[in-house]
């Protein structure tokens, strides 16, 4: 998905979002659009003045990451003659990260004969991994389970660490491993417009089905002291927020125009809701269990920022268009640090982390955070690099 699509037409707002479809799993809603690498650089403009702005680019620069087509195919020879090690695995962040773990699992199927053809050897390659905010539950998930999909029932996928037979270190980057409630907020207001994308709609966002699993958990009562379930749909139809929306019918029509009527398309919409947020609670579920029989050569490296005014519990009524914070907590400003931890109070963390370390950069800034480039080259075995 070459740049930043304005979803001001019909055929924008499709493009750029997931399609919708009654009786059809998630799984088999197939997009007309995909991504274009992480990243690495995002242009724009500010009263008509260009602006570059590096998002990864430190991070990835740092690890000498080549940054390759999914069929290695680009920049092939260059690498062969290079060395290179490093490689960037660009994903569709809109779909359910369960997919996405299918996707890498195949990626690394061909890093490793990529590697093993460069090296002239046969021999089995495990690699170290660097995942920020939701690039660390796709990793969590590949290394717990593989390939696996969510199963349509809700019964959750087995606990097999399908992927950790190729992972030696897995370093995680300020994510959202309980939620971020400001994800939230994006369901029920959309993306607001900057200089660098125009805004996108609550219609639009809500058709990405990973953005349902990063909502915080009921557990953590994000609505204050109230019995509100927030992976409910009953809840999204009662405050008249989200996808469906009453005050949505012209975005609904823009992403759904190849229906007749409003009727229709709330039918779809509200069809989609329930899919998406039964998929969350599923892959809510899988994620937040212990691990058991964790394989002896996995590391878990933990990089958390604490020094931010961070979102913590939100309120609002029905019909609302957006939502109001009411209380804080130490975070990154997006990512409150003990959802980082997965740290609660009435239970440990599932995840045996073998280190954690606490910046005080905010949420981007951690990829840019010097001390966190440097242990990290460090944990890779390319200090001084």
């Amino acid at each position: 998905m070459p740049g930043f699509t304005d979803p001001t037409s019909n055929e924008a707002a499709q493009l750029f979002g997931l399609p919708m479809a009654i009786g059809t799993p998630l799984d088999q809603l197939h997009s007309a659009s995909q991504v274009d690498g992480v990243l690495g650089i995002v242009r724009g403009s500010v009263v008509g003045v260009p602006l570059k702005v590096t998002a990864y680019g430190d991070v990835m620069s740092a690890m000498g990451v080549e940054s390759f087509s999914d069929t290695f195919v680009e920049s092939r020879s260059e690498a062969l003659s290079s060395g290179a090690e490093a490689f960037e695995f660009s994903y569709d962040w809109r779909r359910s990260l369960d997919e996405s773990a299918i996707a890498l699992q195949a990626f690394i199927h061909r890093a490793t004969r990529f590697m093993q053809v460069q090296r002239n050897s046969s021999e089995p390659i495990r690699f170290n991994v660097v995942a920020h905010s939701m690039g660390g539950l796709l990793l969590r998930y590949f290394l717990q389970f593989g390939g696996q999909l969510l199963p349509y029932d809700g019964s959750g996928p087995r606990l097999n660490w399908g992927g950790a037979a190729y992972v030696d270190k897995a370093v995680i980057i300020g994510t959202p491993n309980a939620g971020a409630v400001q994800m939230l907020d994006r369901l029920v207001q959309g993306i607001p417009g900057n200089p660098m994308h125009p805004a996108y709609g609550p219609v639009l966002v809500g058709t990405f089905p990973s953005g349902y699993q990063l909502l915080p958990r009921p557990r953590h009562k994000p609505h204050g002291d109230g019995d509100n379930n927030i992976l409910d749909a009953d809840f999204w139809l009662s405050h008249d927020w989200g996808i469906t929306a009453s005050w949505l019918v012209e975005e609904r029509a823009r992403q759904l125009s190849g229906l007749s009527s409003p009727g229709q398309r709330l039918e779809v919409a509200e069809d989609h809701l329930r899919k998406c947020l039964h998929n969350a609670r599923v892959f809510h579920h899988a994620m937040d269990q212990p691990l058991e029989a964790v394989p002896d050569h996995l590391e878990f490296h933990l990089f958390v920022g604490d020094a931010h005014r961070t979102p913590m519990h939100f309120s609002g009524e029905r019909g609302d268009r957006q939502l109001r914070w009411t209380a804080f907590g130490p975070g990154d400003g997006t990512v409150l640090a003990n959802s980082v931890r997965l740290d609660e109070t009435d239970r440990s963390s599932p995840i045996p982390w073998n280190s954690i370390t606490v910046l005080k950069s905010n949420h981007m800034g951690l990829v840019k955070d010097r001390q966190l480039l440097g242990q990290v080259l460090e944990l890779l075995g390319r200090a001084g690099r």
